[in-house]
């Protein structure tokens, strides 16, 4: 595989947040979540659990969970959601993960389902799909909605669906902004932030 290939598989991610009425099959959901397992974790422990949301009166609590924000779209909360075929709801086992190592494990367990939800969010963008990981919610009441256990915290909501149209990535810090060499540079890293803004 070629270094432009690796690169056009990172570069077709882009959260998008308006989506056809076009289903996505369960076929298509079960590959996005076995690519999401392949993520690696603290101990093999892997404390992820996926739960996928296709109903569109447990969509519309999902939505009521979220927080205002910019692209809420006039509403009360981020009402886009609902337009998604399906939505997967990621969350961290960390009991799992606690087993092993103890406190520490409730850290390692976010840590670990991070990656997995990137693994999710890249197979999703390559397969021709669209998704934006959504982290602002009330996480009780999302806990209560989804009958979500002691001992396991949601964190990712991540619509899915097929795009309705072409949406952009918002810019990113150059790598030569974010890399340190030997050790870690804060004020020459400060400077060159504030020449990339």
């Amino acid at each position: 595989m070629t270094k432009e290939k690796v690169w056009s598989i990172f570069d077709s991610r882009v959260s998008v947040r308006s989506y056809s009425d076009r289903p996505v099959d369960e076929e298509t959901v079960d590959l996005l979540l076995k690519c999401a397992t392949t993520a690696p974790s603290n101990g093999n422990m892997q404390p992820w659990e996926f739960i996928v949301v296709r109903s569109e009166e447990m969509k519309e609590k999902l939505v009521r969970c979220t927080f205002l924000g910019y692209h809420s779209k006039g509403g009360n909360h981020q009402n886009w959601i609902k337009d998604a075929s399906v939505v997967i709801v990621c969350c961290a086992n960390h009991k799992r993960t606690k087993a092993r190592y103890g406190e520490m494990g409730y850290l390692g367990s976010i840590i670990d389902v991070a990656a997995a939800t990137q693994n999710l969010l890249l197979a999703i963008s390559n397969i021709g799909l669209a998704s934006c990981w959504v982290g602002g919610f009330d996480e009780e009441k999302l806990k209560n909605y989804l009958n979500i256990p002691i001992g396991v915290k949601p964190v990712g909501v991540i619509p899915i669906g097929y795009p309705a149209n072409t949406d952009e990535r918002k810019n990113r810090l150059p790598v030569d902004v974010v890399k340190h060499l030997e050790t870690y540079h804060s004020e020459d890293n400060e400077g060159r932030i504030e020449n990339a803004n």
